[in-house]
């Protein structure tokens, strides 16, 4: 069982970090195509906030923690016809509310948009009708998505995972084939932004067909019933409750930024969500996959009541998460210019669009080690079958998000003439942190202690080689020539990480020594 989960993990990641990819390149074609300082890029931004909210709360809560162990539950008791029934009810009840949901808000769309935006739409009154348009549009795709995904959960449950998790990366693909066709045939960037609008329903389709192969091959049965007395019904309702609360705090998050953002620059809210694409790409490729690994190991030992080597579990992940976190947050701030302009500079994204998103990017890098934390301290509470925690601690995150950012708005970036957008990536930053500081305190009244002295000793060193791989870094850069973008990636990168391995080597860093026998290990295999 642990060799099929490890080999599930290792599929999930490898395709979590094929779409964490190829949701760059879309990123990059969206910039690229629109811009960050203009109506359409705005227009957009604002418009897909709407479609993915309603997937994620309504069809999310319900897939990610309730469908597919009730569903599993089925067939544990060899009921494979009742299984099917209740795959059924679900995914009609899912598409008959989220049709519901996505054709009202398509009815009241302007109302909306003038609710979020309308003091920028005061100044920009083109900007209402094209995220009026963009968004009705967009709407079509979460009914897709509601289908897809009691589907995708249905696929996991039954152990198949490659379909599923190839899934995100047709819709990604979906996107920029849309925005490529828009481009081509309109010329302009309103003809662009439609194409991407339609790229969302295409993609969202890519993401429904290229499953339905995987249900022919685990005989799935569909029935037209809709039922809300079914007992497995009932139970999935009952326990996407939680998960619903969570999400939805997840996604006034999404929603105060955009709020926020309606008083500042034009362009914020794009430049905003280019940075955090960035921000997410090492969170998956390094939180996710080390939490998914991690978890069925986590799951074993909290099952067996075996607390010790629990927290030894954890101390270790956090540690290799902070080993590997650190030097990539400097990376991200010490060359976030070249990143930048070499990623997005281009077309309709010019040096205005570089300087709000390299100011977004500054700020939100201070983020990452918190929220590569919580995917272990998350799944650590998940592990302890408690999914409350978690959900309340986001709430906490999101109030505390707010009241930063307006305070750190109004009191520290305005009256000294910062960019403003500034102020609600910092906020973002040190409210995850205040997660995590949570997080761990009620982890450790659960698991008796956290190796806590262990985790100060590693690190210090790791920061005392952290600061010199700044130092280094700073030296360099000031030597080498501002336009020299590829020798400051490039140079700057590997001068920092050598500085950071090099001293965390003399500091006898255990991490270091675990990746020099791991890598020595693959040597002699590959003789």
């Amino acid at each position: 069982d642990r060799a099929q989960v490890l080999r599930a993990a290792g599929i999930v990641s490898a395709a979590l970090l094929l779409s964490r990819m190829v949701g760059l390149l879309r990123e990059m074609f969206i910039r690229s195509a629109l811009g960050v300082v203009t109506i359409e890029a705005t227009a957009f931004d604002i418009a897909k906030a709407f479609p993915e909210a309603i997937f994620m709360i309504i069809a999310g809560g319900a897939i990610g923690s309730a469908f597919i162990p009730t569903f599993a539950a089925y067939f544990t008791r060899d009921d494979e016809i009742g299984a099917w029934r209740l795959f059924s009810a679900i995914i009609n009840l899912i598409t008959i509310t989220v049709t519901l949901v996505a054709l009202a808000a398509m009815l009241f769309a302007q109302n909306i948009v003038l609710f979020f935006y309308g003091e920028k739409i005061a100044l920009y009154p083109e900007l209402l009708p094209i995220t009026v348009q963009l968004m009705r549009i967009m709407l079509i795709s979460p009914i897709i998505f509601g289908a897809s995904g009691v589907i995708m959960g249905a696929l996991n449950a039954r152990q198949h995972f490659l379909l599923p998790a190839l899934a995100p990366t047709v819709y990604n693909l979906g996107i920029i084939a849309g925005g490529l066709i828009g481009l081509q045939v309109g010329k302009t960037a309103f003809a662009t932004a439609v194409g991407l609008a339609i790229g969302t329903v295409i993609g969202a389709l890519g993401h429904l067909l290229i499953q339905l192969p995987a249900l022919r091959w685990k005989h799935a049965h569909y029935t037209a019933v809709f039922t809300l007395r079914d007992p497995g019904v009932i139970q999935v309702i009952k326990l996407m409750i939680p998960r619903v609360l969570g999400l939805s705090f997840n996604e006034i998050n999404n929603f105060i930024r955009l709020y926020l953002t309606g008083s500042m620059l034009l362009g914020s809210l794009p430049a905003l969500n280019a940075a955090f694409r960035l921000i997410i790409l090492p969170q998956g490729i390094i939180g996710q996959a080390l939490g998914i690994a991690a978890f069925p190991t986590l799951s074993t030992l909290a099952a067996k009541e075996n607390y010790a080597d629990m927290r030894i579990i954890v101390t270790d992940s956090l540690r290799l998460l902070l080993f590997l976190g650190l030097p990539v947050t400097v990376l991200l701030i010490m060359l976030r210019e070249p990143i930048i302009r070499l990623l997005f500079e281009r077309g309709l994204f010019g040096s205005e669009s570089t300087e709000l998103v390299v100011n977004a990017l500054y700020y939100f890098s201070f983020a990452l080690v918190g929220i590569l934390f919580l995917e272990v301290l998350a799944r650590s509470f998940y592990a302890l079958s408690d999914t409350l925690t978690p959900v309340l601690a986001g709430m906490m995150q999101v109030l505390l998000m707010t009241g930063l950012s307006l305070w750190l708005l109004n009191g520290v970036f305005a009256p000294r003439g910062w960019v403003e957008l500034g102020a609600l990536a910092l906020g973002y930053s040190i409210s995850n942190y205040l997660e995590v500081a949570v997080l761990l305190i009620l982890l450790r009244r659960k698991l008796g202690r956290l190796n806590g002295r262990e985790f100060m000793d590693a690190g210090w060193r790791m920061g005392v080689a952290t600061a010199l791989m700044v130092a280094a870094m700073g030296l360099l850069l000031g030597w080498l020539a501002v336009e020299a973008l590829w020798a400051q990636l490039i140079v700057g990168t590997a001068v920092g990480l050598l500085v950071y391995v090099g001293v965390c080597w003399l500091l006898r860093v255990k991490e270091v020594m675990l990746f020099w026998g791991y890598g020595r290990r693959l040597l002699r295999r590959s003789r």
